[in-house]
C-alpha cells in the first residue's frame, strides 16, 4: 500500500509539489502562531498580572449614591468625596466579620471649615475720611477665573459723629487695619488601623507621629456640637486661589466736622454710599496656599516668617458639604478618541445659614452645597437658634500624600482615591475646536466647584461620629484575601464578596480590582454658556479581567482560525484529487479492490502528510532552541502534531465519503462527477465565459471562495479595530497599552491564511484548468490567442476573489457588529480592502494554472478526442 501511493506521487509530481508546499506553510504557520501565541500571551498576562492589584479590591457605597454611568462600567474619578454619610457603623462592623475581608477602612466625609487668619497692619488706611474696603476671593482653576466670594466694608476714619444704622458703615475702631481672610478646607476622618493596612498612612507621616489610641474626639459641649478632635495636616496645599484686598477712598469733604455731618446726613443706606466716586488706595493679594499654611503651621505652634504677626481663631467652624456631580449623556464630539461623553451644567447655589451671608458661595456652581448649620439650645437662653458646629483641632502630624501606598502607575491608578486632588484637562474650547497644548484643570478649595478636593485635614472615625451621627460613613474600601492573581477563581470571589455585602446590609458594593483610568470628555456649561470641554480618567470598571477573557478568546480565535483555514485547504486538496483520481479509482474497484482498500490508501497518505507537518514543526522548534536559545516546548510540538492530524484525517474523511459514490462504470466517464445544470448566463463575451465556468463547478469554487474569504474578514476586523475604532481593547488606557503587544500575532495570522488560500484557490483553478484541456484546445483551434486562454483564466481567479471579498466584508461587518453594536457604513476603506485585497489574491493563486493552459496544443488535445 505504501509503494502504491510512493508512486502515485512519483508519477504526480505537480501534485506532490503542491502537497508538499501545503504541508511546509501549515507546519511552519502553525509553528510560527503557537509560538507568537505563547510570547505574546505571556506578555499580556505578565502585563495584566502586574496591574490586577489596586489599593482596594472592593468599594462600599450608600445605595443613594449609584451614578447613572455605572450601566457603562463607568465611575466619575474621585466621586468618594462627594459622598457624605449614608452608611451605619453597625453596617461597617457587618462588613469587617465577612469572610475574605482582609482590610475594611471606612471613609466619612465630615464636611468643609473655613480656617480664618487674622492679618494686622496690612491696611494702610488715611486718618480721615469715607472709605471701601472690598474683599474678593477667586478660584483659579485655569478652567475660568471665578469669584467665589465678595463682601464690600465701608469705613469712616477720623470722625466722633454717630454712624448712620444699618448701612454698613463702620468706624476705624471696629475694624481696624487687619484683614482676615479664610480658606476652605475638607476633613475627612478614618479609622487609624484600617487606613494604616490599607494605604500605610502611617509610613506617609512627615513630621510628629500617628494617631495613636489616646488620640480620640472628645465632645467638649452637651448643648451644641463643639468638638475637639485630634488631626493630622497636609502641609502642602493644591489651592491655586487667592485673596485680594481693594481699599479705596470714597471722593466726599470729610476733612471738617460741618462736612463729616452733612455727608452722614446724606447717607440714607448703603447705595448711597455706592454713588460716590472713589479712588484706588491700595492693593492686596494673597494666595490661598499662605494661609492654609500660616493656619497649620500656628496649630503646630510654628511661625511663618512672611507673615510675622499673623493670628488664627482658637475655634474653626464647619461650615458647608457639598454632593455629587449630575452628569447626562450627551454625543461625543469626537467618538474615535473618547466613546462616552457627559455634559455637567451650573446650578444656583442655595443653603439656609443664618450667621452667613450668600455672598460666601458663587451664585451658580456645579455641586450642590448644604449647610451644616444645627439646632441647638444655649445655656443662657431658652429659645432654639441655629449654629454651625465649632472645631477645636489637636494637631497629632503631618501627612505627605505622594508617600502614601497607592498605584502611581497610570494604567492602573485608581482615580477614586481619597488623597488625591481630582484634575483634568481641557481638551477642547467652548466651540468644540481641539486645544494643542490642552489646558490643565486643577480644583482650589470651592465646595461647588467641578472637581472634588482633596483633604488638608484627617480625623479619626469618632470625630464623624460626635458630628454626623450614626450613618456618618460615607465609604468603605475593602482589601480581600488571596486575589492577588489575576483570574477567574480571583474574580469569583470578588464577585461573591460583593453580592453577599450587598445582600446583608442593602448598601452598593463595586469591584475596584482590574480596573483601568478610561479617557471620558464632558462639556462643561455654565449659566447656558459653554466654558469647554475636559478630559478625565474615568474608572473603567473590571477592564483587566475584561481584557483577559478577551485576549484569551483573541489568541484561542487566531489559533483556530489559522487551523480552520488548513482546513478548507486540505478539504480542497482532497477534493481536487478526488476528482483527478476519481478515474483511477473506478478501475481498481472494478479490478477487484475494496473501498477498504481505498480508504486505506487516502488515510495513509492524510497520516504521512501530518507526519511531515510535525517533523517540519520538529525542525522549527529546534531551530528556535538553537539559535535563539529559547526552551525546547513539547507542548508546542505535540498541540501542532496533534491539529496536523485533525486537519489531514478531516480531508481524509471528506474522500471516503465520496468514494462510496464510486462505481466501476465510471472508468469511462470524466470530469466532475456531479450533476450539471445548464447555464443560465448568457455568454457575451470573456467575463461572462469566465462566470459560467465558475458556476458550472460551484461546489469547488466554494472552497476557494470560502478560504479567501476567512482571512478576508479577520484582516478587515483587526484593521477596523487597531486603526479605526480602537475597539474593545481600547477602551482603557491599561486595554490600548495591551492593545499595542498582540498587533502583530493578528497580521502574523493574515499573512500564513492568505498564502493557503493562495494554494486553495490555485489548486482549485489548476484542476478546473486540467478538466477543460479540451475546451481549450477548441479555442485555441479557432484562433483564440495564448494571452486571450490566460485572461480568461486570471479572470475567473478574480472573479473567485471578488465573490470572496463581498463575503469577507460581509462577514468582518457581523463580527463588528455584534462585538461594538455598530456597522461602519461610512468607512470606505475597509469595503475597498475588503474587495481589493481577495480579487488580487484570486488573480495571483490563477497564475500559473493560467500559464499552463495557454500552453495547451490543440492538434495534441483534440487528437485525444478522437
Amino acid at each position: 500500500m505504501l509503494t502504491f501511493i510512493l508512486q502515485y506521487w512519483r508519477n504526480q509530481k505537480a501534485k506532490l509539489l503542491l502537497l508538499l508546499i501545503g504541508a511546509l506553510i501549515i507546519a511552519t504557520g502553525l509553528n510560527l502562531i503557537f509560538k507568537l501565541n505563547e510570547t505574546n500571551k505571556g506578555v499580556v498576562e505578565e502585563t495584566l498580572q502586574k496591574r490586577w492589584s489596586s489599593a482596594y479590591d472592593i468599594v462600599v457605597r450608600p445605595s443613594t449614591s449609584r451614578l447613572t454611568t455605572e450601566e457603562y462600567d463607568l465611575l466619575e474619578p474621585n466621586f468618594l468625596n462627594g459622598i457624605v454619610g449614608g452608611i451605619t457603623f453597625e453596617q461597617y462592623e457587618k462588613i469587617k466579620t465577612m469572610e475574605h475581608v482582609d482590610v475594611a477602612a471606612p471613609v466619612a466625609i465630615i464636611g468643609y471649615t473655613q480656617l480664618n487668619v487674622n492679618l494686622p497692619n496690612m491696611l494702610k488706611i488715611p486718618d480721615e475720611g469715607l472709605f471701601r474696603l472690598t474683599h474678593r476671593q477667586f478660584d483659579e482653576t485655569g478652567l475660568e477665573r471665578e469669584m467665589i466670594s465678595e463682601e464690600v466694608v465701608h469705613i469712616a476714619n477720623g470722625t466722633n459723629e454717630l454712624l448712620p444704622r444699618g448701612i454698613g458703615l463702620l468706624p476705624f475702631d471696629q475694624v481696624g487695619n487687619a484683614v482676615t481672610p479664610g480658606s476652605l478646607n475638607l476633613i475627612v476622618a478614618v479609622d487609624p488601623d484600617e487606613e494604616a493596612k490599607l494605604v500605610g498612612l502611617d509610613q506617609a507621616i512627615t513630621s510628629s507621629s500617628y494617631f495613636s489610641t489616646d488620640d480620640r474626639a472628645v465632645s467638649l459641649s452637651s448643648e451644641q456640637k463643639h468638638v475637639r478632635m485630634p488631626i493630622l495636616v497636609n502641609p502642602a496645599s493644591f489651592n491655586n486661589g487667592y485673596h485680594e484686598y481693594e481699599l479705596e477712598q470714597l471722593d466726599v469733604p470729610f476733612s471738617s466736622s460741618d462736612d463729616q455731618k452733612k455727608v452722614l446726613q446724606d447717607i440714607a443706606s448703603e447705595s448711597d454710599l455706592l454713588r460716590y466716586d472713589v479712588k484706588n488706595i491700595q492693593s492686596l493679594s494673597i494666595p490661598s496656599k499662605d494661609l492654609e499654611a500660616i493656619y497649620f503651621n500656628q496649630l503646630q505652634g510654628k511661625k511663618t516668617s512672611n507673615y510675622p504677626g499673623a493670628l488664627i481663631n482658637e475655634g474653626s467652624q464647619l461650615i458647608f458639604n457639598s454632593g455629587s456631580l449630575e452628569m447626562k449623556e450627551i454625543d461625543s464630539p469626537f467618538p474615535e478618541r473618547w466613546g462616552h461623553a457627559f455634559q455637567i451644567d451650573s446650578q444656583p447655589i442655595s443653603f439656609t445659614n443664618k450667621w452667613l451671608p450668600p455672598s460666601i458661595l458663587p451664585k451658580q456652581g456645579f455641586r450642590p452645597v448644604n449647610s451644616m448649620e444645627v439646632q441647638t439650645t444655649l445655656p443662657e437662653s431658652d429659645d432654639l437658634i441655629y449654629l454651625s458646629p465649632v472645631l477645636d483641632f489637636e494637631v497629632v502630624g503631618t501627612f505627605d500624600p505622594e508617600k502614601i501606598a497607592v498605584s502611581k502607575d497610570p494604567l492602573n491608578e485608581l482615580p477614586m482615591e481619597t488623597y488625591r486632588p481630582a484634575s483634568a484637562d481641557l481638551v477642547l474650547d467652548q466651540d468644540g475646536s481641539p486645544l494643542n497644548p490642552s489646558v490643565n484643570i486643577n480644583t482650589s478649595g470651592n465646595p461647588a466647584g467641578l472637581l472634588t478636593n482633596s483633604p488638608s485635614i484627617i480625623t479619626t472615625l469618632d470625630a464623624a461620629r460626635l458630628l454626623n451621627g450614626e450613618k456618618s460613613i460615607s465609604s468603605i474600601r475593602i482589601k480581600v484575601n488571596n486575589v492577588d492573581t489575576l483570574n477567574e477563581a480571583s474574580e469569583a470571589t470578588l464577585q461573591e464578596l460583593k453580592e453577599q455585602i450587598e445582600r446583608d446590609t442593602g448598601l452598593i458594593a463595586t469591584v475596584t480590582t482590574g480596573s483601568s483610568p478610561q479617557p471620558v470628555i464632558t462639556k462643561v456649561v455654565k449659566e447656558g454658556n459653554t466654558l469647554g470641554w475636559i478630559e478625565q480618567p474615568w474608572i473603567h470598571l473590571g477592564a483587566a479581567i475584561t481584557i483577559f477573557r478577551e485576549t484569551s478568546a483573541g489568541y484561542s480565535g487566531v489559533v483556530l482560525s489559522i487551523i480552520g483555514v488548513a482546513i478548507i485547504y486540505v478539504l480542497t486538496t482532497s477534493y481536487i484529487t478526488m476528482l483527478s483520481r476519481r478515474r483511477e479509482f473506478a478501475i481498481l474497484l472494478s479490478l477487484g479492490w475494496s473501498q477498504k482498500d481505498l480508504y486505506k490508501i487516502i488515510y495513509l497518505e492524510s497520516i504521512l502528510l501530518a507526519v511531515l507537518v510535525s517533523i517540519v514543526s520538529l525542525a522549527i522548534e529546534s531551530a528556535f532552541f538553537i539559535v535563539q536559545g529559547e526552551g525546547f516546548s513539547f507542548w508546542n510540538w505535540f498541540l501542532i502534531t496533534t491539529f496536523s492530524l485533525l486537519i489531514y484525517l478531516s480531508g481524509a474523511t471528506w474522500s471516503a465519503l465520496n468514494i462510496r459514490k464510486i462505481q466501476p462504470y465510471e472508468v469511462i466517464k470524466v470530469g466532475e462527477y456531479a450533476n450539471t445544470s445548464s447555464s443560465i448566463i448568457p455568454l457575451k463575451n470573456i467575463s461572462s465565459l469566465a462566470l459560467k465556468e465558475m458556476v458550472s463547478k460551484w461546489r469547488r469554487n466554494l472552497l476557494s471562495v470560502a478560504s479567501i474569504a476567512v482571512p478576508t474578514s479577520l484582516l478587515v476586523f483587526f484593521v477596523y479595530v487597531t486603526f479605526h475604532l480602537q475597539g474593545v481593547l481600547y477602551t482603557s488606557w491599561l486595554g490600548q497599552f495591551v492593545a499595542v503587544q498582540i498587533g502583530t500575532l493578528h497580521y502574523v495570522t493574515i499573512g500564513v491564511s492568505v498564502l493557503i488560500a493562495i494554494l486553495t484557490t490555485g489548486e482549485i483553478i489548476w484542476q478546473n484548468v486540467q478538466e477543460r484541456e479540451h475546451s481549450f484546445a477548441l479555442l485555441k483551434a479557432i484562433g483564440w490567442t495564448d494571452h486571450a486562454i490566460r485572461y480568461l483564466v486570471v479572470i475567473e481567479g478574480f472573479i473567485v476573489g471578488l465573490i470572496a471579498g463581498i463575503l469577507g466584508l460581509g462577514l468582518s461587518y457581523i463580527t463588528i457588529y455584534f462585538a461594538f453594536g455598530l456597522i461602519p457604513w461610512t468607512n470606505a476603506y475597509l469595503a475597498l480592502l475588503s474587495l481589493l485585497l481577495p480579487t488580487i489574491v484570486g488573480g495571483i493563486a490563477s497564475l500559473i494554472p493560467a500559464s499552463i493552459a495557454s500552453k495547451v496544443n490543440p492538434y495534441e488535445s483534440l487528437k485525444k478526442i478522437g
